[in-house]
């Protein structure tokens, strides 16, 4: 025994060793406390060697433990006795060390991994147990989250049987949710709205439906009308086969009564809008008739056609009112003109447009205007700007509503420069001034319809804030788009994009 006590410690530094003369010690201490290997002589006294160690993986706490039975050469049959009763390993007597080390180093590592196994077994058991439980509470999560949701949440079987019904549906059909489940929704609820339900789920079922959305208004115990917004999903089975189907249905009768008002009043909004274009083009053209004589008979009278007045005021009045009276009629004629863009009674006369003549033609029309405020005008315009389809009288309002505001709004002794140029996106007509400027809530103002940029500089210029909604109107007419470039106290520039497709490519 002192023998193999020295070859054990042999083993390693931190080999622990305990020696039992007697083996009912030695059997209950393995088992109160297991260590990881035991060498067993077979010759015991009192207990037999095969007896140890039957009684030993008796118990649980040692159903592993690795045992190294030492036997004489000569002692077969109790070596096979000790097999039989447990034994791991042997060893002949007298003891080889190096077998000793070896036998026995290999029995512990054999251990070493059993507990690594157990270990491992039991982290991966109770990690499974956890993800088990995790998704049982998932799932029980999930289920009061459908349950407390305010939509109707039924599913029903290839029978058309509830399998699931939640809270809201419950309450709709007045019943307890377990009382339905099992039943046929008509046998929960005869009336025709759940006889059409009944019906779309079968046809989904079936294939002949494609599962969806629609709108489905209801009658509730009490008589009361509401409208749901029923969406059916199809689930299947392991094998690709239609199993169940899902309904949820949403109470919608608040958004559908908002919607239906947001209708009316769009349509009697736009019926207001309609009525207003109506009148002003009406009142436009009830305007003019009595002006245009206001202003032909004043024009007579300045003019002293019937003969002298008497009196040089009479002719100064008469041509005050004549002015007045062609400004109002200038104003009525925006108006006019304004409501019937709005009410697309507008069309255009389209031709091939020599743009860069248009220009040319425009400059004689303002020059007067430009020399008495002491402001140049300059034309930077190549001379192969290409012609333009279009028409060309509202291309000419456009560009001489751009310049007389550029003329108008630019200081005394500035300059307003037109140029014009092909660019990838089109022909691009520009009018730069150097005058007051906008920033971006005048730029805003300025291109709505009555707007006018209030300023004191304005002011001094009357104006009906027409003219240019008025040219981006017929800018759009064209398919093009106008755009402002502006800074305050520094000038602006205004230019007008007209597409490519509105090109005329040069004759070969």
């Amino acid at each position: 025994m002192e023998t193999l006590e020295r070859l054990a410690r042999s083993l390693g530094d931190d080999i622990e060793v305990r020696r039992f003369a007697h083996p009912v010690a030695a059997l209950d201490a393995s088992l109160s406390a297991p260590p990881d290997l035991l060498i067993a002589n077979l010759g015991l006294p009192e207990l037999g060697g095969a007896e140890f160690i039957r009684r030993l993986r008796q118990h649980p706490a040692a159903a592993d433990l690795p045992v190294l039975v030492v036997i004489a050469h000569d002692d077969r049959d109790r070596y096979l006795h000790a097999l039989e009763a447990g034994a791991s390993d042997y060893l002949l007597s007298p003891v080889d060390h190096r077998e000793f080390r070896v036998r026995a180093h290999n029995l512990l590592t054999l251990k070493r991994h059993r507990s690594l196994l157990k270990r491992r077994a039991a982290a991966a058991a109770k990690s499974e147990r956890r993800q088990r439980d995790e998704l049982q509470h998932s799932h029980e999560m999930l289920l009061r989250i459908i349950d407390a949701m305010p939509v109707m949440v039924g599913v029903t079987d290839r029978g058309g049987r509830f399998r699931f019904v939640n809270s809201s549906l419950a309450r709709h059909y007045g019943l307890p949710a377990a009382e339905m489940i099992g039943k046929l929704p008509s046998a929960v609820c005869g009336d025709d709205e759940t006889r059409e339900t009944m019906a779309r789920h079968r046809q989904v079922i079936d294939g002949q439906r494609s599962p969806g959305a629609w709108e489905q208004e209801i009658s509730l115990p009490g008589g009361q009308r509401r409208v749901l917004l029923n969406n059916l999903a199809l689930l299947r089975d392991d094998e690709g086969e239609p199993a169940l189907v899902v309904s949820a249905g949403l109470d919608i009768t608040e958004r559908t009564a908002a919607e239906r008002a947001l209708l009316a009043a769009k349509e009697e909004a736009e019926l207001a809008s309609r009525s207003k274009t109506e009148f002003l083009a009406n009142m436009s053209h009830e305007l003019r008739t009595p002006l245009n004589a206001i202003i032909g008979f004043s024009q007579l009278m300045a003019d002293e056609m019937m003969g002298p007045l008497g009196s040089a005021r009479y002719t100064s009045y008469a041509r005050d009112i004549c002015a007045s009276g062609q400004h109002l009629l200038s104003v009525i004629g925006d108006i006019l003109d304004v409501s019937k863009l709005e009410a697309g009674d507008i069309e255009l006369d389209e031709d091939e447009v020599e743009v860069a003549q248009v220009i040319r033609d425009l400059q004689h029309l303002v020059v007067e205007r430009a020399r008495a405020l002491d402001i140049g005008i300059d034309l930077e315009m190549p001379a192969d700007l290409p012609k333009i389809r279009g028409d060309a009288l509202k291309l000419k309002q456009i560009l001489l509503n751009l310049i007389s505001n550029a003329i108008k709004f630019s200081h005394h002794g500035g300059r307003v420069v037109v140029r014009g140029g092909v660019k990838p996106d089109g022909l691009h007509l520009s009018v730069t001034d150097h005058g007051i400027g906008m920033d971006d809530g005048e730029i805003k103002t300025a291109i709505t319809r009555f707007g006018q940029v209030a300023s004191a500089w304005s002011r001094k210029h009357h104006g009906t804030g027409l003219g240019l909604p008025w040219a981006i109107g017929l800018i759009e007419l064209h398919d093009g788009r106008l755009a402002i470039d502006s800074v305050k106290g520094q000038g602006t520039t205004v230019t007008v994009v007209l597409p490519s497709s509105r090109l005329v490519p040069d004759c070969p």
